[in-house]
């Protein structure tokens, strides 16, 4: 079976590297991975986790978190390339994540070619972000889905998708965090170049896609990051339309505090450790939604960013007011045991399995729309303490 994945940038890399080397593993499996978007200009970070015996293809375009001309130009070529590439590879399957603007076209350009798609992460629900009606058109467009927990399993199946095309296996991030090496505090320490970890912020803060402000969530994460003590662990925003911009305001930030590091990304072994040393991790990331759950870090999540996903008891969330973050970060509280509704860390093998399973072309593209009500059980048990939704109430 020839499967071609897609990754577009580092954040989903952590996410997809499990699954690669689950599928790379198999003898009837021949993996292809399309690197676009981001890794367009620079793929060493996702050729570095490809396992072996999988063909990296770095093709499109990246947008560069430019203004919405420049994406749309960059997801033009994206899915040219998609269509070049898939038509030249000829998969069975293709895997597709998530909800980005720059996976978005990848798909489109699968679409034409009938190859069937294995869409994970969706069901989720981010009102604050354009991503939301990505990830659901993404949904619609494929044929088989690996949910990250039972709410979002329910939640496609009452978009009509049929009930046997639908998988709960986790999320397979966490995957990454588990079998990461453990670092104590004064390696981590010196790993960042810093004297002390106490009271770390780990900061992951992206420009908001679907508000009249976008910035504000990273304006507002700043201002109270510099109005609180301590010291701060700061990642890059991602490539979404403002993102230069916030990258700027985030490097004037470091240059002008010492106690504040930039790391364009952490990798799986750096970030499993921020999440064990942090004292807390704040933004508007989704992995403080998804992943600090399982280390039970305490999360202030900032703005609609994330609003409507799913959230473990760790998670708090607070307007894009400086003056708010500012008091969450002074009154935060203690770690909680593992609390993710995401999963157990061994998604894996179960995203693998539902790829590969034997389902006949004819039978995986001919999609009917499924009325009935659908219940699913996660594999793990009991999905842990859990909101239901956040700010904004239920499914």
């Amino acid at each position: 079976m020839k499967v071609l994945s897609v990754s577009s940038g580092r954040a989903d890399v952590g996410i997809l590297a499990p699954v690669w080397r689950a599928l790379a593993y198999r003898a009837d499996v021949e993996l292809h991975v399309m690197l676009t978007g981001a890794h367009v200009s620079d793929d060493s970070t996702v050729r570095a986790a490809l396992p072996h015996g999988a063909t990296g293809h770095t093709e499109g375009a990246d947008m560069g978190g430019r203004d919405g001309l420049a994406a749309s130009d960059a997801m033009a070529r994206i899915a040219a390339a998609a269509g070049r590439l898939g038509a030249r590879i000829a998969p069975d399957r293709a895997l597709v994540m998530g909800d980005r603007l720059d996976m978005l076209p990848a798909v489109m350009g699968f679409v034409p070619l009938n190859v069937p798609l294995v869409h994970l992460h969706g069901g989720e629900l981010t009102y604050g972000a354009a991503d939301d009606r990505v990830r659901h058109a993404i949904t619609k467009l494929s044929h088989l889905h690996c949910t990250a927990n039972v709410e979002a399993a329910e939640r496609i199946a009452r978009m009509g998708e049929e009930a046997w095309r639908i998988r709960v296996t986790g999320a397979p991030g966490l995957d990454s965090l588990v079998e990461a090496p453990v670092l104590d505090g004064a390696a981590f320490a010196r790993e960042l170049g810093l004297a002390s970890i106490e009271g770390l912020r780990l900061v992951t803060v992206h420009p908001e896609t679907n508000v009249t402000a976008p910035l504000a969530a990273v304006d507002a994460t700043l201002t109270a990051l510099e109005a609180t003590p301590g010291p701060s662990l700061i990642t890059a925003p991602n490539a979404d339309p403002g993102g230069a911009e916030a990258r700027a305001r985030i490097d004037a930030f470091v240059s002008k505090h010492g106690r504040a590091v930039f790391r364009e990304t952490l990798g799986a072994t750096l970030y499993a450790n921020a999440l064990r040393h942090a004292a807390v991790m704040v933004g508007n990331s989704s992995s403080g939604v998804i992943e600090a759950g399982l280390f039970g870090l305490p999360v202030i999540n900032v703005g609609e960013r994330q609003g409507g996903r799913q959230r473990g008891a760790n998670v708090r969330d607070c307007a894009a007011h400086a003056d708010e973050v500012a008091r969450m970060l002074r009154g935060v509280l203690p770690r909680l045991p593992h609390t993710t509704p995401y999963g157990d860390g061994h998604a894996a093998a179960r995203v693998a399995e539902a790829v590969t399973e034997m389902h006949g072309t004819a039978r995986l593209l001919y999609k009917r729309f499924a009325a009935e009500t659908q219940h699913f059980i996660a594999p793990w048990g009991s999905p842990g303490e859990a909101d239901s939704a956040g700010p904004h109430g239920g499914i």
